[in-house]
């Protein structure tokens, strides 16, 4: 693929296909400087994959920093180049899995998983528990990708399987051969209307997904739906002492999720210097070992939404908040008591950020769902599976449509801040894991000749619809690594943090931001750690 340039391709999309979409409202300021940000990295793409994930990481990446240096301009009176690294910006994407103590993955220190065992309520990675996350084929032929959704026991329960001690090939057996009992339509509202869990058909690809209502009521959306609504003006806060030009220090964020996408938003806010707090309750399952990467920069603190004493304290700190990032499944924030009416009678100024699976349009908007289960219902497990020259989907390759959907809303979310101080609203936000999995896929897919440069850089990839994306990744890092050395694993992608909250006594190494600003300092103000870990610090920081 001579002719193809991955700085180039992101460029383009970033200037004509995102903030070049009239529907986003992107102010002239935050176009101009999406022209000038400056792309470097290796310029063939390299991710086992037909769509373009590194362009569009580097692109959303791109958007952040160029509204950054917006509100750093006017804030500081400073000017500044933002630039983007793709390889680093690709790096990015693994954020999960590839956090690293003493040389070694974090995931291997005792002290650590001691910790974070504590948010695993329903001993989420035992073989027969975890293996309800994969793709299953159904008596028809159809194939159904199950999602636990952090507890696998209803699913469990629906499908006949009892608990039992079983190595993960017997386990994907087990789960194999009662699926293959149901029909994939029976399946479908066993799961999610009787049981109200996560699981929906891989349809095979975007075509056959756009003939569902679901699909017709998404196809031509935005990447995200944004409202504006009147409300009274709120100039910037005055930056905290030593904020060195921190373009967001002083903003207030409440973040009220679970998983990759949410947390995502609100550690992007984080990394450029706001004020975050997550409210999670430590009676429900969490993410576990997920949360170090997830709860990054971030106090937590646990509150009860149950009991009116929890509800106060929600609504304590929302009244001084600039954002409210929600994340759980639609309604739940609702059955608590706080419709958006609600929110706004609290705080008229509050940004209302939603993010969900299946998007906020058509018959199945309301569904739980995670990135599985958007990257199967709109076809992309299918291009996938086909990438590989398999008749099969697989699971995703990577977190790819949770990190990007997150990094894109953080920058919705800038440019919210921005005409908020310009002008008398405020607004709500709805972005989706489909929605963002459509617009990547309307990008376009790597042509043939493009396609065998990249399977033939991971030649021996071998990968099939029950591998999880835990073992896809480590199929496909082994061959990048070796004919591509340091584009994924350099140590310049990344930065330390504390592990005290993890019961480690050194630091443990992340991966860091995937944009630069030459003059504003980005970091975040305090390390990742437990839910709850920050329940006595559970107030805002004073504004000077």
């Amino acid at each position: 693929m001579p002719d193809y340039n991955v700085q180039q391709s992101a460029k383009n999309i970033l200037v004509n296909k995102l903030v070049g979409d009239e529907r986003l409202g992107f102010t002239p300021d935050v176009k101009a400087a999406c022209e000038k940000v400056k792309f470097s990295g290796h310029d063939k793409p390299f991710f086992p994959t037909p769509v373009k994930m590194t362009e569009t990481i580097s692109v959303m990446s791109a958007l952040v920093g160029a509204a950054a240096s917006v509100v750093a301009a006017e804030r500081y009176g400073i000017e500044q180049d933002v630039e983007v690294n793709t390889n680093k910006a690709s790096t990015f994407l693994l954020s999960f899995l590839i956090p690293t103590i003493r040389g070694s993955s974090i995931f291997q220190s005792p002290a650590f998983k001691a910790v974070a065992a504590k948010s695993d309520l329903t001993d989420y990675f035992k073989p027969i528990h975890q293996q309800a996350m994969l793709i299953y084929q159904c008596k028809d032929n159809k194939w159904f990708h199950l999602h636990s959704s952090f507890d696998a026991r209803p699913m469990m329960e629906m499908l006949g399987i009892p608990e039992q001690d079983v190595t993960p090939s017997v386990a994907t057996k087990i789960y194999a051969e009662k699926v293959a009992q149901w029909n994939v339509d029976d399946l479908d509202h066993a799961v999610n209307d009787e049981y109200h869990g996560a699981g929906v058909q891989c349809y095979d690809g975007p075509d056959e997904y756009y003939k569902t209502e679901q699909g017709k009521a998404m196809k031509d959306r935005p990447i995200a739906d944004i409202t504006t609504l009147l409300a009274p003006r709120v100039p910037w806060p005055k930056a905290p002492a030593g904020s060195e030009c921190r373009p967001l220090a002083g903003i207030r964020v409440m973040e009220f999720a679970r998983a990759v996408a949410g947390p995502t938003i609100s550690k992007m806010l984080a990394l450029l210097g706001a004020d975050v707090i997550r409210v999670s309750f430590d009676q429900i399952p969490d993410t576990s070992m997920g949360l170090l990467d997830t709860n990054m920069g971030k106090r937590d603190v646990c509150i009860n939404l149950n009991m009116e004493e929890g509800k106060a304290k929600f609504r304590h700190l929302l009244k001084d908040a600039d954002v409210l990032v929600d994340g759980f499944r639609p309604g739940v924030l609702e059955r608590k008591g706080f419709h958006s009416t609600v929110l706004r009678e609290v705080n008229p100024s509050l940004i209302y950020v939603r993010e969900n699976c299946y998007g906020w349009a058509g018959p199945w908007a309301h569904r739980s769902g995670w990135q599985h289960i958007a990257d199967s219902v709109t076809g992309l497990c299918a291009l996938q599976g086909a990438f590989f020259g398999l008749k099969e989907p697989v699971c995703p390759l990577l977190p790819n449509s949770d990190y990007q959907t997150g990094v894109f809303t953080a920058g919705a979310i800038i440019q919210a801040l921005i005409r908020r101080t310009r002008e008398d609203v405020t607004f709500d936000i709805k972005s989706s894991l489909s929605a963002y999995n459509i617009w990547l896929m309307n990008l376009g897919l790597y042509d043939e000749q493009q396609s065998a440069a990249i399977r033939a850089l991971n030649d021996g990839i071998t990968i099939r619809h029950y591998h999880s994306i835990f073992e896809i990744f480590v199929m496909f890092s082994k061959p990048i690594e070796k004919n591509l050395p340091g584009v994924l694993r350099n140590p310049k992608h990344f930065i330390t943090m504390s592990g005290k909250l993890w019961n480690e006594d050194e630091d443990i190494v992340i991966v860091g931001p995937a944009f630069g600003l030459s003059k504003s300092t980005l970091g975040y103000l305090c390390p990742s750690g437990p839910p709850g870990w920050s329940n006595d610090n559970s107030e805002w920081n004073p504004r000077d």
